[in-house]
């Protein structure tokens, strides 16, 4: 562990500067330390800030400062007399400038970029096996990594009994349940309130859109597969947006910025959603896509804008369309998949119901209780 020493500091008017053995200087606003003071009057031991930061003052100042011994610098507060202890170390670890954030996050990195992928996906579906993911740490920590980084993966050898999807689930999170139960059964029914209840082909769609917020994980456990057609397919939808967005920017454009209606309805049920097809976050990167042609509505939006909204959406769904971007297997008897429902698209090839049964339970859950748990297993195993 790096040992880090003070030389001196300054303080100006609104900020102080420390300046480091190896040269570096931090510069911190008062507001700043202040407002994350490490003392227990300041953060409980749990780790939550007692302190209201929209109470402090933001011009405050300290009345004094000491630095001890090139390893402390101890503030008094001019407008509270809170006093405030700032070990080297930790003001090390909270310098803002450019070179220390990336060093930092360079540092406590846990996770790989993701990676996107296309029918050419080197590893096939990525897979692991259920046994070994329920007794052995290390088969977990793989397993999880896959669905972050590729988005979706199979677990073979799951016990073939109702519910064992949900026993999956909880090895790393909670259910997510909806108006469908804590369980849907796909299967063929004879009065169907989803087309997921029918033996046609599905094309690839993102679950439950007309949700806020969306269930972020689908699972999918195979019961009974008696049929010939039926095959899963999956997409990485933000491979195609990227795509999309380098081949047609002024379409792509379209899809992230104009809202749609995604909606349910039955005799027991209305829910409904206006949102971007898909979605960007603070730095304009995609972060979410909703696509599911059995649930958008008629368009809403400005009449001039319809021509050119139809070619976007067309555009984009022949994409997601085109098997050059999807992976197609058969589900069998003890398999599971799982998707990340914001990224990974799925969908089915059509089947003969009359040929014999085909039975999946799914469910859902969300992501961050997946990364929680990666991330927990991730730090387990990182040598000391």
């Amino acid at each position: 562990m790096e040992k880090y020493s003070i030389v001196n500091y300054s303080a100006g008017k609104n900020w102080l500067t420390v300046a480091w053995k190896d040269g570096h200087a931090s510069i911190f606003y008062y507001i700043y330390l202040r407002d994350n003071c490490p003392s227990p009057r300041n953060i409980h031991k749990n780790g939550q800030k007692i302190t209201e930061t929209a109470q402090l003052d933001t011009d405050i100042r300290p009345a004094h400062i000491e630095l001890v011994q090139n390893d402390t610098i101890n503030i008094i507060w001019e407008q509270d007399g809170h006093q405030s202890e700032f070990g080297a170390k930790w003001l090390r670890d909270h310098c803002l400038s450019k070179q220390e954030i990336e060093k930092r996050e360079m540092k406590n990195r846990l996770f790989e970029p993701i990676e996107l992928w296309d029918s050419t996906l080197g590893i096939g579906a990525p897979q692991a096996d259920y046994q070994q993911i329920i007794e052995d740490d290390t088969s977990l920590t793989v397993w999880l990594e896959y669905v972050r980084r590729y988005g979706f993966a199979v677990l073979n050898n799951v016990p073939i009994h109702s519910g064992a999807v949900i026993e999956i689930a909880r090895l790393f999170g909670y259910i997510r349940e909806t108006n469908y139960g804590r369980v849907y059964n796909e299967k063929t029914v004879l009065h169907p309130n989803n087309l997921t209840y029918t033996s046609l082909a599905l094309s690839p769609s993102t679950d439950n859109p007309y949700r806020d917020p969306v269930p972020t994980l689908h699972l999918a456990h195979c019961l009974q597969n008696q049929v010939q057609g039926g095959d899963t397919i999956v997409v990485d939808g933000f491979k195609v947006a990227t795509m999309f967005r380098i081949e047609y920017p002024y379409l792509f454009e379209l899809l992230s910025t104009v809202p749609v209606n995604f909606r349910f309805r039955d005799k027991d049920h209305w829910i409904e959603r206006k949102a971007t097809i898909i979605g960007l976050d603070a730095q304009k990167e995609v972060c979410s896509l909703r696509f599911n042609n059995r649930a958008i509505q008629p368009f809403e939006i400005e009449n001039q804008l319809i021509p050119l909204f139809y070619k976007a959406y067309q555009t984009f769904a022949r994409m997601l369309d085109d098997p050059a971007f999807q992976v197609k297997f058969k589900m069998l008897p003890g398999q599971l998949f799982i998707t990340d429902n914001e990224r990974i698209l799925h969908g089915r090839t059509s089947f003969d119901s009359k040929e014999g049964k085909r039975h999946l339970q799914g469910t859902y859950a969300d992501r961050d209780g997946l990364l929680s748990k990666l991330r927990m297993l991730k730090k387990k195993q990182m040598p000391d």
